[in-house]
């Protein structure tokens, strides 16, 4: 796909972040400046690490996402839309923040990503059953704007966790939009982790049923750190992954590969 794209880690690669003053978002910028690629963290909160250009966005915010759009300089090599909001925040705001948001910046930024660049969508292990509830997705995914998203939120005030259906809806999203990236140069790809140590952590845990959580931690052995997580955010954003596109990459600690041999085994 990369037709002659040189390698991205160089002194000139510009990486765009979300969400890079905290959790895996400061752990993927902190990766990527130590080699030597120049990092621009889209955040509401400067990041504590000065090696990062940082351009205040606020994801539940057309507005704010168009307007930090506006203050780049240029192209950028790769963007991650790694920010993100527990379940415990308002319903609409963890729509807009998790699915929304992401959805707006990206298609703002087209045109704005290099021919052989990458955009990397960090989803959750919450979101592995989104071909199930494509039916209830669907018109989610059809919206237009991010108004429209919200509306639909009020409307159909979906009988699961807001939390799940946002991160089944970027996992959709990816697969789906990975089809047309690809024709203009550019690929599309999921991280989808399982829990984190971050310090959203605990609002996870209480947004979360118990039973679920011990479950993930069963199979893994341990949450992941941040860094784990980051690393292969940071691999897929990289020349070294031209070759894959569309696809969900589970850094779970293989909770995944557990549960769906145990279902399979049960029946």
């Amino acid at each position: 796909m990369t037709r002659g794209a040189a390698t991205v880690w160089t002194m000139s690669t510009v990486f765009l972040v979300t969400g890079a003053s905290s959790g895996v978002g400061r752990a993927l910028a902190q990766f990527l400046t130590r080699h030597h690629v120049s990092v621009i963290g889209f955040d509401r909160r400067e990041p504590p690490d000065r090696e990062v250009s940082h351009v205040r966005c606020d994801l539940a915010d057309p507005s704010s996402i168009d307007a930090a759009v506006d203050r780049l300089d240029g192209q950028v090599d790769a963007l991650a839309n790694v920010a993100g909001v527990p379940g415990t925040a308002p319903a609409e705001t963890v729509l807009a923040v998790n699915f929304l948001g992401l959805r707006h910046l990206t298609e703002a930024l087209a045109g704005r990503i290099r021919r052989g660049g990458s955009v990397v969508n960090v989803s959750s292990s919450e979101g592995r059953h989104w071909v199930a509830h494509l039916a209830e997705l669907r018109p989610l995914l059809a919206t237009r704007t991010v108004a429209e998203g919200l509306r639909w939120c009020r409307e159909q005030r979906p009988d699961r966790p807001v939390y799940d259906v946002s991160k089944e809806a970027v996992l959709a999203y990816t697969t789906a939009s990975s089809t047309l990236t690809w024709a203009d140069g550019v690929r599309m790809n999921a991280v989808a982790p399982g829990t984190v140590r971050t310090p959203s952590l605990p609002d996870v845990e209480r947004s979360t049923d118990p039973r679920r959580i011990a479950r993930f931690r069963s199979a893994a052995g341990r949450d992941a750190e941040a860094a784990e997580v980051a690393s292969v955010v940071a691999f897929l954003m990289s020349n070294e992954s031209r070759w894959v596109n569309g696809q969900t990459l589970a850094a779970d600690g293989g909770v995944t590969a557990a549960t769906t041999w145990a279902a399979l085994q049960a029946r």
